[in-house]
């Protein structure tokens, strides 16, 4: 009888001990669950959280980019202004002592090849009769600075059929450069800057020429013709702002 009732304890402990195991497992796997539910759920959120670093990087350094290329365009605008306002100061200067040496709007009169007095006119003052070269080239410089281009050709294309031997005369090449440059007509500004490097090598305005010829290149869609004149330009006149720009530009370019 005490037998029996010791096999129906250790039956029962055996049973009790089976269902607590049983509740213990159980509970154990719920929190595994619970917890693998948490962590795919903090999985979820720090990937959430990755992209939109991700995201927020990206457009950053896309905005970075934008930014600093708005800031070379400024750069470079700024550059392009302070060297046209160096040109129209040199021009200016130029025209200062061009009236010094030779009296302001003096008229200037073609002397006749028929008497003796002839052979002691300058070739500066063998120009059309009626033709005030400092006037006409002050009317041109001033259609420039008003943005009347085709009038300002006109009236330095005048300067420098009947003026031609006048002291501004490479300036006057430079405007016309200038003028077709600003209307967007490279091929005919590249050739007014050629002419003039050709016919006044040593002109001021060389630095300037060569500068916008190279642009004049660029614009055109002739990169090699571009690089090798601002090299030609960083060269031959180092230390000027022209040179500097055109280092910048070929760091563009290559």
């Amino acid at each position: 009888m005490m037998l029996s009732k010791n096999i129906t304890a250790a039956v029962l402990l055996t049973a009790a001990v089976t269902v607590f195991s049983g509740c213990a497992m159980k509970r154990d796997v719920i929190r595994v669950e619970e917890k693998v539910i948490q962590l795919r759920s903090e999985n979820r959120d720090t990937r959430r959280i990755v992209t939109r670093l991700d995201s927020l990087l990206s457009a950053e350094t896309e905005e970075s980019v934008r930014l600093r290329a708005e800031i070379r365009s400024s750069i470079g605008d700024l550059l392009e202004q302070f060297r046209m306002m160096q040109a129209n100061l040199n021009d200016l200067q130029d025209k200062v002592n061009y009236m010094s040496q030779s009296g302001t709007g003096r008229m200037i009169a073609l002397a006749p090849t028929d008497t003796s007095a002839a052979a002691d006119t300058t070739a500066a003052e063998q120009i059309m009769p009626g033709i005030n070269c400092q006037e006409l080239y002050d009317e041109s410089f001033i259609n420039i600075r008003r943005g009347q281009y085709e009038e300002a050709i006109k009236g330095f294309t005048d300067y420098l059929e009947y003026c031609g031997t006048q002291e501004l005369a490479d300036n006057a090449r430079f405007w016309i450069g200038e003028a077709y440059y600003s209307m967007e007509k490279y091929k005919e500004a590249i050739r007014e800057f050629e002419q003039l490097n050709t016919d006044f090598s040593a002109s001021e305005k060389r630095p300037g020429a060569l500068y916008k010829m190279a642009r004049s290149y660029e614009e055109l869609g002739q990169k090699n013709d571009a690089i090798t004149t601002f090299q030609k330009l960083v060269d031959e006149y180092p230390g000027t702002l022209e040179a500097e720009q055109a280092k910048e530009k070929l760091n563009e370019l290559k």
